[in-house]
């Protein structure tokens, strides 16, 4: 028979229709499996114990998913039932009545009760409560069946009580969120403002959201769009306050400043996203104005906008307050803007050059091309004053565009003129690469002037290679082909250099000689570096400047360590063109012979071993953490080791774990050791790479990545490998952490681990902390030391002591409330919940969720 499936108090008011009367009768429990509940469940009165099946996620305050029915009946039932309902639920719900009153009732072993529920916000729902039991519905003695329904319209229409919210999707409210529209919004935000004072407007914006929609569907973003709105309904509900959405992933607020507010909205929209499972990269931004910062409600949104603009930029800090001193600064850097991009629609701008030089002789090979503002008086701007607001606000390429055209204008005219010339360098930006064809454009300025591609050096930064390594490789290949001379300015600043070098050509890096202060500050540490780089260097053939060289004791340094050129204070500062000129014109003062550039050789092992080159402790810096493996059947032994790898693996028993290593890993990483030996042996010129977990004498787990290569069979069935191992137990803990927490709702998050068979707690998420007043290191403190007890009455300590003691080592879920004293001794009822994680692969226990009860 094909029906209608009905919802809560519908299905409870026709259900003696539709299985008593009729011909077509249905079977009851199949009827209440395929209704519209909320939460559904057991209760075993044989074992004491109830189990929820399903609950709607994140709407009632659901005590535990398994428990004992007892402690739900006696401790549980008053702070999730609503007070002037309880004696009818007790009445109902009694474990020594329940199934004799179920067995009496109008329609045996079937009966229904109406009550409210706390919802997570604190409010309460009307729900209808259904239970069936008996052994004709095929249910096991002592065995019931539950089912939670959602009354609370047909209730309140019952009770003649008015409620607007069950009409929220209208004209007024968004289809997807259930908030206001932005019309709707500012209108209700006025009438709001009438009655209350110290107003503020929030505006949150979910960072990277339309790759959430790419990923994940569309479906599912708007799924995410409508958990965030029913969230924030909720929230203003609790509290005070008007909430709207705007489109695409913008969410507005209206409500008092206090800035807990704008910490829990944070919280919250953080919670609802991190739901939906791996999403650590979709981090709300939230920018707040203050009413008072502002003209209207309209304006403050405007300027809650910009806010939430900076607090984007900031991963620190995601809650940003608009600052009319700030948009003061941002409008005179505004107005210097346009008076910066006149200067350069006007020819203002010039060139200095600073000669760069071999440190041997002093001699010129070149020179680099520094922006200067010379304005119509005469007057100097430093380039201090305008090339940071040009690379703020994305306008730096108009500029570069500029001296790059002056310099090539500068190289012809000299040709023509028969006048001395060496290579000048120009200055490419990460902006230049990601917002013009710098390659189309300079191949266009050599052509137009018709000038020699070699002429010009390209000094692109280190940094830019961090965006997109890729699109950087392929410039500098077509740079070179094109006849460019490329540089790699900032060397060792900001992306893995070394690797970098391995896979780009580069024809000459360049460093900085910063770290060679005068000041005493690290300046041994820092010129082993450098003395490490220069040495490399060699190893590949590729030259290196050093700038910014300011006295002799760095230069004559420099020239020691074997550095051939440098650029500095020390030899020239930067001069304008004419006096660059006449310097040039100095008989002998030229070095035609420019960068001696070699073209790049594969390293060969038999340069690492020259001791000229190499001392021992440089060479396993370099290496790195490294050791040599002997495999032999099912046995792993550590046979030779550096002073990097014994640091990175740091433990007190260190020698004695050198034999049969794979005693100390957990048993599911053993059988995927010997599988990456195999792959290794396999695949000798590549090696292979595995990340595998071995336990600290505490009994937590380190996690290494670990890349093999298999060096042969020196003795009949023993194989040697040589590791090179890193240490990413901090990344591999955080990436276990997020899986846990994104499966829990709650503010606030602990774990549970167990170290030399004691258990220590661990607070992954604290949204207590205002409720407590306690810090996250303070209430781990206390839990790891048990002086939390003195804020909790005595028998709470004695009872919460033996639930653990009973549950935690049969590792059961279990729940309790506890009542203590916060910081400002104020009493505070919290719903605890522990759930077992069966996991192996994490040291966690248990995660344990808290519930603030209001």
């Amino acid at each position: 028979m094909k029906h209608k499936k009905l919802t809560g108090y519908d299905a409870a008011k026709n259900f003696y229709e539709l299985f008593f009367d009729g011909e077509d009768k249905l079977s009851l429990p199949d009827y209440l499996e395929n209704s519209f509940f909320d939460v559904s469940g057991i209760i075993d009165l044989n074992e004491n114990k109830f189990i929820i099946n399903n609950h709607v996620l994140n709407k009632y305050l659901v005590p535990a998913q398994v428990g004992s029915y007892t402690n739900l009946y006696h401790s549980v039932t008053p702070l999730v039932v609503h007070e002037e309902d309880q004696n009818a639920y007790y009445a109902f719900f009694n474990p020594e009545k329940i199934i004799n009153n179920l067995a009496n009732s109008p329609h045996p072993n079937f009966n229904f009760i109406h009550y409210r529920l706390k919802l997570t916000d604190g409010s309460y729902r009307w729900v209808e409560e259904a239970l069936i039991t008996g052994e004709e519905y095929g249910i096991p003695k002592g065995t019931i069946r539950f089912y939670v329904y959602d009354i609370e319209n047909v209730k309140s229409r019952e009770l003649g009580v008015e409620n607007d919210e069950s009409s929220s999707l209208n004209r007024a409210r968004d289809e997807v969120t259930s908030l206001y529209n932005k019309e709707t919004f500012f209108a209700k935000c006025n009438e709001f403002a009438q009655k209350h004072t110290q107003l503020c407007i929030a505006h949150i914006d979910i960072e990277h959201f339309k790759l959430f929609d790419e990923w994940y569907g569309r479906d599912r973003g708007n799924l995410l769009l409508s958990k965030i709105g029913e969230a924030l309904l909720r929230f203003i509900r609790k509290n005070t306050g008007v909430a709207g959405y705007f489109g695409r992933d913008d969410f507005v607020i209206f409500t008092e400043c206090k800035h807990n507010y704008f910490v829990q909205i944070f919280d919250i929209v953080q919670k609802t996203i991190s739901s939906f499972g791996y999403t650590i990269g979709f981090i709300p931004a939230i920018g707040i104005c203050r009413l008072s910062d502002a003209e209207d409600v309209i304006d403050a949104y405007h300027k809650s906008s910009v806010a939430s603009d900076r607090a984007k930029s900031d991963i620190n800090n995601r809650i940003y307050y608009y600052d009319p001193q700030t948009q003061v600064k941002e409008e005179e850097e505004f107005r210097s803007l346009i008076e910066i991009m006149n200067a350069i629609k006007n020819e203002e701008f010039a060139f200095y050059l600073q000669p760069q030089v071999r440190i041997s002789n002093g001699k010129i090979v070149g020179a680099e091309a520094l922006a200067r503002w010379i304005k119509p008086d005469g007057t100097y701007v430093l380039p201090s004053n305008f090339i940071p607001i040009l690379e703020k606000y994305g306008f730096i390429a108009d500029l570069d565009k500029c001296i790059w055209k002056k310099v090539c204008q500068y190289i012809k005219n000299a040709i023509d003129n028969n006048q001395n010339i060496v290579p000048i360098s120009i200055n490419v930006s990460r902006v230049d690469i990601f917002t013009i064809d710098v390659l189309g454009y300079l191949k266009g300025l050599v052509n137009e002037y018709d000038i020699p591609s070699k002429k010009v050096k390209i000094e692109i930064t280190e940094s830019a290679f961090a965006d997109n390594p890729e699109k950087i490789a392929k410039l500098i290949s077509d740079l070179k082909k094109a006849g460019f001379v490329v540089l790699m300015d900032d060397f060792g600043s900001g992306y893995s250099s070394l690797n970098m070098l391995s896979t780009i050509e580069m024809d000459v890096i360049k460093l900085d000689a910063l770290f060679l202060s005068d000041d005493g500050s690290n300046t041994k540490k820092s010129m082993k570096i450098l003395e490490s780089v220069v040495n490399m260097a060699k190893t590949i053939a590729i030259p290196i400047i050093v700038e910014g060289v300011e006295n002799d004791n760095q230069k004559q340094y420099l020239e020691d360590l074997g550095c051939r050129y440098a650029q500095g204070f020390h030899f020239y500062r930067p001069m304008s063109i004419d006096k660059f000129d006449e310097l040039l014109n100095t008989p002998d003062i030229i070095d035609p012979r420019g960068f001696v550039v070699k073209t790049n050789e594969q390293f060969r092992i038999r340069e690492f071993l020259d001791k000229n080159i190499y001392s021992d402790s440089m060479l396993n810096t370099i290496l790195g953490p490294v050791a040599i493996y002997d495999v032999k059947d099912e046995h792993i032994d550590i046979v030779r080791f550096n002073e990097q790898f014994y640091k990175a693996v740091n433990v007190p028993s260190f020698h004695e774990r050198l034999v049969d290593i794979q005693q100390y890993m957990p048993k599911e990483d053993i059988e995927p050791i010997f599988e990456v030996f195999k792959d290794a042996i396999e695949d000798r010129l590549n090696g292979a790479v595995g990340h595998f977990r071995f336990y600290n004498p505490d009994g937590s787990f380190s996690t290494f990545a670990i890349h093999f290569y298999y060096l042969g069979e020196q003795v009949p069935g023993h194989h040697r490998f040589y590791g090179s191992a890193r240490n990413v137990s901090e990344l591999a803990n955080l990436t276990q952490q997020m899986s846990l927490i994104s499966n829990y709702s709650s503010d606030t998050i602990m774990f549970l681990t167990r170290r030399n068979d004691k258990l220590y707690f661990y607070v992954a998420a604290h949204g207590l902390r205002d409720i407590t007043a306690l810090s996250k290191e303070q209430l781990e403190k206390e839990l790891n030391d048990w002086s939390l007890f003195n804020r909790l009455d005595k028998k709470d300590e004695n009872r919460i002591r033996t639930i653990f003691k009973e549950n935690v080592n049969n590792k059961v879920s279990f729940s309790f409330p506890i009542t203590m004293i916060n910081g400002n001794g104020e009493k505070i009822t919290l719903n605890m919940i522990a759930d077992p994680v069966p996991d192996a692969v994490t040291n966690v226990e248990y995660i344990l969720t808290f519930h603030h009860m209001i």
